[in-house]
Parts: C-alpha cells; structure tokens; sequence
C-alpha cells in the first residue's frame, strides 16, 4: 500500500465522520543506489509497514536531500489478525482476516489457524476464494472455536471419514459377541450410531462394512449379501430406507463353515445436503430384515464420508 492510498482510506474515514486512530507518524525513506526519496507510512495499529528493498528510513518527513529525485513507492505492508481488525468499521487499516469464520445463524466470529485448510463445524464459514473483502459485522460476537476439525473426522486427501469414537454413541441390540462383533440374527434387531459435527452444506455418504453369513450348522458360510433397513434423522423427520449389502467375496459362496473368512459385506447411502440437520449431528440406525442371513456389527463398521 503506498502513501496515496493510505491518504485516501484516511479521508474517506474523516469524511464519513468515523474516528480512526491516528498513524504512525510520516517518514523520509531513500533509496541512495538510485539517488531516490519517498514518503512512507510505517503503519498504524491494525498494519504494519516496511519501506521496500533496498529503501532506508531516514527519518520523520522533511524535504528530499539534495540532487534526489522525489518518487512515489510501495510498501510492504502486513496487517495484524485480532478481532478487532477483523471488525468491520474498525478504525485504522486493513487487518488479515484470512483466518476469520463466521457463523450467520448463531451471529458469531472467531479466528483459527490455517482457516483455509479447516473442516469447519456445522455453520461456520470460511473466507471465500477470491473475495475482496472478509471482515466480522460489528454487532457480532466473537468466540473462541476449538473444534474445527473433529477429533472424531480424518483426513484422506480431499475425503474426509467421520467415526464414532465414544461407545456411548454406539448401541446394538443384544446379542452374541464374537472378537468384538455383535450379531444381530433375529429380525428387528438393530445397531445405531451417532455423528457430531458433519457439515450441512454437502452430500454426506453413510458407508457400513458389517459381516453378513448365513448359519449352517455351528457356523456361516461365506460370499453372501442381504439387506437391511437404514434410518437416519434429518431436519424435519427420520428417513427410511432398505440399503443392500454387497459381499466382497460372491465368487466364493458357501454354506460350509469358513470360520469367518469371506464375510465382509459393504453398502451405502446417500443423504442430500438439504436434509442435513444444522447442528450436524446425525444418528444412524441399522434394523436387520426378516431375512436369513446374520449381520454382525461394531462402532467401526459404520462411518459418514464426505468431500
């Protein structure tokens, strides 16, 4: 920012009637390889400025020394990230705000690092590609946002993968436990997980990856696929849909006993952005079908994914 944009921003405050803070006091810079001076603005409390390479401050503005010629330059010029920079109508220059979020439903603002590069919680808003101006409207509150990535939601690339951690947000019907799977064999038995803070402003994809067997004498045999109910909360009421289980091993189909090898079954669900709930939190219920295959879950064998 050089001397005459700042003097325009200036007038166009005093003009406006808004108080600003006053600047760091005018300087003399020069340049002696190209026998040059300027004047500069070091900045003030929302800016900081340094003269450009090769440019000396010389000290508060006065006359050019002799034999140099008077030109007009850019600075080099930071602003600072607080809120109150951050605040439209504040007083003084521009601040960095590219870290700003800001949640229009609960009228808030906060400053995270790396905001760019965030998976923000339901409502939040980072600054958009290419914007000429990102700034917290004045009657907002400011916050502190802990929690822009969920410690629950990891990161693949672009593809983000939502799991239930707490088992307290995991319930399954009771049923016989086998390493860690529960096996729900009579129809109406369920499984049900929870998710919190998923965005609202994409699709979100249920993917499951439970084991599906169909009994055969002490055991199950492997390659078989079946279906099963899927419920899932949205903004106005729970959805219902049947969601079929594919094996990942139907080359291999058997009723003999494969002593849990060939069981893996995988399924999904697409739920529209527009049904997401805005506090983000989905539950996800799975009910076993009148069917003859065997299902059995874990808190893993579930989990939400989105891009």
């Amino acid at each position: 920012m050089n001397i005459v944009n700042i003097a325009a921003i200036l007038a166009f405050f005093i003009i406006s009637g808004i108080v600003v803070a006053a600047p760091l006091p005018l300087q003399l810079i020069v340049n002696n390889d190209t026998i040059q001076c300027a004047s500069f603005l070091p900045g003030d409390e929302c800016m900081d400025c340094t003269p450009p390479d090769g440019w000396e401050i010389l000290g508060p503005y006065g006359p050019c020394p002799e034999d140099y010629t008077l030109v007009t330059v850019r600075s080099n010029c930071q602003g600072f990230e607080n809120e109150r920079c951050c605040t439209k109508w504040h007083s003084g220059a521009s601040g960095d705000c590219q870290n700003l979020v800001k949640n229009d439903l609960t009228r808030e603002c906060a400053l995270v690092d790396d905001a760019a590069n965030r998976t923000l919680l339901s409502g939040w808003m980072k600054m958009p590609e290419n914007a000429a101006s990102w700034l917290c409207p004045h009657d907002y509150n400011w916050t502190t946002l802990t929690g822009t990535i969920p410690a629950k939601v990891a990161q693949y690339g672009p593809v983000n993968v939502a799991s239930v951690t707490n088992e307290a947000d995991f319930l399954a019907s009771l049923g016989n436990n086998v390493s860690g799977w529960t096996w729900l064999t009579q129809p109406g038995q369920s499984a049900a997980w929870t998710f919190y803070n998923l965005p609202t402003n994409r699709r979100l994809y249920i993917y499951l990856t439970p084991l599906v067997t169909r009994p055969s004498g002490n055991g199950g045999g492997s390659g078989y696929s079946t279906d099963v109910r899927i419920t899932y909360e949205t903004r106005t009421r729970n959805i219902n849909s049947t969601v079929s289980l594919k094996n990942t091993h139907p080359e291999f189909q058997m009723p003999a006993d494969t002593m849990g090898w060939g069981y893996q079954a995988i399924g999904y669900l697409m739920i529209p952005a527009d049904k997401i709930p805005f506090d983000g939190k989905v539950k996800v219920t799975l009910t076993k079908s009148a069917n003859a295959e065997h299902i059995a879950v874990n808190k893993e064998c579930c989990t939400i994914e989105y891009v």
